[in-house]
């Protein structure tokens, strides 16, 4: 009976190294095909592959991207490192508050960023395709095990404190120590010293950025779209206002413009994606799991939407924008604003200006 149950055991063992191996072999298979794709985008185009703008005079076109985590608790505002972001990243964590990655092209942007705060699952699934350097403190367990299992290095300020985190002691005399602690380029170089981060490496785009060669790019029947208000949860609302003169669209977060501490200005975006999907819960009760397989949304540019479909699929995979029919679209070149809220979020949703679309769609409510 005893030599059965070893004999089964090892049977059972065998298997499963069997069925890793072969999910292994896939995913590497994936990989390896997806890298070859971005690579063949990079050697016929050269541009800023989180912008889809041309590289500034001097920019290290191999120097990998920053993803810096922010605060977006109302006592945390204003941020700072908002506006001179490339990519913003929003989504809902615990509690209905949500956080926000700053995604900067290089690490001089980073002149100041925060408060910083811990990194999240969902945003490690669009760090991994960027290839961006993680800079946040503390994770999740989720997010920790993910990071782990990619062997992806960070800069995390529990183990790099001080080195590469200033903590604002003026700030803390009437704000939560967790709202108190900020990094910028200096410090994240430290960071990168201390752990032997390599800042080079592959390259890859945010989207299928449109030739900025050619000039900006016409959404197809589109529907204007000046004044978008929407929820992540019942704590955290914003909105975007269009703005004709430099055809940017602002933020507001909780009823009032969202500002850049540094700059005292509004944060404002070129490109404003909304995107819905299935939130749920892990086992845990608290941390949100995001289902980033494929959903709808909506896309914003010059004043005007389209409706969209989007997929992503493994954590390492990219985000991928297509109409309607499934066809990749291009997305013109610049800031971008990406938010993802759950699908029953979609009740709140406010686009002015797009009367047929809200006779046609109950997802979309006329504001009053």
């Amino acid at each position: 009976m005893f030599i059965i149950k070893k004999f089964i055991s090892l049977l059972l063992v065998f298997s499963l190294a069997l069925s890793v191996v072969a999910c292994s072999q896939k995913n590497n298979s994936s990989n390896t095909n997806l890298s070859q794709n971005k690579q063949e985008v990079i050697e016929k185009r050269e541009y800023n592959y989180i912008t889809g703008k041309p590289f500034a005079d001097g920019e290290n076109k191999t120097e990998r991207p920053v993803a810096v985590m922010i605060d977006n608790n109302k006592l945390a505002l204003p941020q700072s490192g908002l506006e001179s972001a490339d990519l913003i990243y929003e989504m809902v964590t615990e509690g209905g508050i949500t956080r926000l990655m700053a995604v900067y092209s290089n690490l001089s942007k980073v002149s100041i960023a925060g408060p910083v705060r811990s990194a999240r699952d969902q945003f490690v699934q669009f760090v991994l395709p960027l290839n961006a350097i993680y800079v946040h403190i503390g994770t999740s367990i989720y997010a920790n095990d993910m990071l782990n299992f990619y062997h992806y290095q960070d800069i995390d300020g529990l183990y790099l404190g001080v080195t590469s985190f200033d903590f604002d002691k003026a700030q803390s005399a009437y704000k939560p120590h967790e709202h108190c602690w900020y990094t910028k380029s200096n410090l994240i170089q430290d960071g990168i010293n201390a752990t032997a981060i390599n800042t080079s490496g592959n390259l890859y785009p945010a989207f299928n950025f449109a030739d900025y060669k050619k000039g900006p790019v016409s959404l197809k029947n589109a529907q204007d779209a000046t004044e978008i208000s929407f929820r992540f949860s019942s704590y955290a609302d914003a909105a975007m206002h269009y703005n004709a003169n430099d055809g940017k669209y602002y933020k507001d977060s909780f009823g009032a413009p969202q500002l850049d501490k540094e700059t005292g200005t509004q944060v404002s975006f070129d490109n404003f994606f909304l995107l819905n999907t299935n939130i749920s819960l892990y086992p845990d009760g608290l941390c949100t799991n995001f289902d980033l397989s494929q959903g709808d949304g909506y896309y914003f540019y010059g004043g005007k939407y389209i409706p969209i479909k989007w997929r992503k699929g493994l954590p390492e995979n990219p985000l991928v924008i297509t109409d309607e029919n499934d066809d990749v679209i291009e997305i013109n070149p610049g800031k971008s604003y990406v938010a993802i809220i759950d699908s029953s979020m979609l009740e709140h949703l406010s686009i002015s200006g797009a009367v047929q679309e809200v006779e046609q769609s109950s997802e979309i409510k006329n504001p009053a």
